[in-house]
C-alpha cells in the first residue's frame, strides 16, 4: 500500500481546525406579540445559541429606535451553549403596527449579524389628544390653561373614575361630550414658580381594556424679569 506524504498527512490532520468556527444561531428569528394596548410595555425573548466548535462572542446589540432595549445574559457562548436575549417595546404614544429590528453582532465569520424581529400591533382603546402638552416659554404671572380630549376609539362608553396630579397646584376639570368622550381643562395658575416644567396626570377609568391613562405636561415657566426685559 502507497504511503501519504508526511506533508499531506500534516495538512489532513489540520483540515478539522481549519473548518472549526463560532455559529450563531437565532430562536425565534420574529416574536409576534399580538395586539397589546398603546401605553404599556412587551417584552419578547429570543434564544441565542452557538452550535460551532468554537467560543461564540456576542459583541453588540442593535436596536433599530431608542423605543427598544434589550438585556442580553451572556456575551461568550462555548460551543452547545446557550443565552436569552430579552428585547423591551415601549409603546407609550405608539398605535398600529409595530415592526422593531435588533442586529446582533458576533464573530460568527458566515453571519457576522444577525436580525431578530419585534412585531405586533398597538391598541388605543381610548385616544388622548394631545397626550404630551408642551408649555415652553410660558409667561410666568398669568394662568396658563390647556384641553385635552379623551374619547374611546370604538365609541363604548366608559367613565373617568379619578384622577392623579403629579403636582397639588395643577387643577383639572371634567366636561363629558358624550359617553364615550370627555374634554379635560388643565390649568396652571399665575404663581407657578419659574424654571422647568415636568408634570404629569394618572387618568384612571372603568374602560376593561384601558383602565390607566397618562398625559404629560412639559415646558419651561419664564420669570416675570424675563417677561418684561427690554428689547436689545
Amino acid at each position: 500500500m502507497k504511503l501519504l506524504p508526511p506533508t499531506l498527512l500534516v495538512l489532513l490532520g489540520l483540515l478539522p481546525s481549519l473548518h472549526a468556527a463560532p455559529q450563531l444561531v437565532l430562536s425565534p428569528v420574529t416574536n409576534d406579540f399580538g395586539e397589546v394596548p398603546s401605553g404599556e410595555s412587551v417584552h419578547a425573548t429570543f434564544t441565542l445559541r452557538n452550535e460551532g466548535d468554537e467560543l461564540l462572542h456576542i459583541a453588540s446589540v442593535r436596536t433599530s429606535c431608542g423605543c427598544t432595549t434589550s438585556t442580553l445574559e451572556k456575551q461568550d457562548l462555548a460551543p452547545g451553549e446557550e443565552t436569552p436575549l430579552i428585547a423591551t417595546l415601549s409603546l407609550k404614544g405608539r398605535s398600529g403596527p409595530q415592526i422593531k429590528h435588533l442586529t446582533i453582532g458576533s464573530n460568527d465569520p458566515d453571519h457576522p449579524d444577525v436580525q431578530a424581529v419585534v412585531q405586533g400591533t398597538a391598541i388605543r382603546h381610548i385616544t388622548i389628544s394631545p397626550w404630551i402638552i408642551y408649555l415652553f416659554s410660558a409667561p410666568q404671572g398669568q394662568p396658563i390653561t390647556r384641553t385635552v380630549e379623551i374619547l374611546s376609539e370604538k365609541q363604548t362608553p366608559f367613565q373617568i373614575t379619578s384622577i392623579e396630579a403629579s403636582h397639588p397646584d395643577l387643577a383639572v376639570g371634567i366636561t363629558p361630550i358624550s359617553t364615550s368622550a370627555y374634554r379635560l381643562s388643565l390649568s396652571l395658575p399665575p404663581t407657578w414658580p419659574a424654571g422647568r416644567i415636568d408634570e404629569s396626570l394618572r387618568i384612571h377609568t372603568d374602560h376593561p381594556k384601558a383602565p390607566l391613562l397618562t398625559c404629560e405636561i412639559t415646558g419651561t415657566m419664564q420669570t416675570q424679569e424675563t417677561n418684561h426685559a427690554p428689547a436689545p
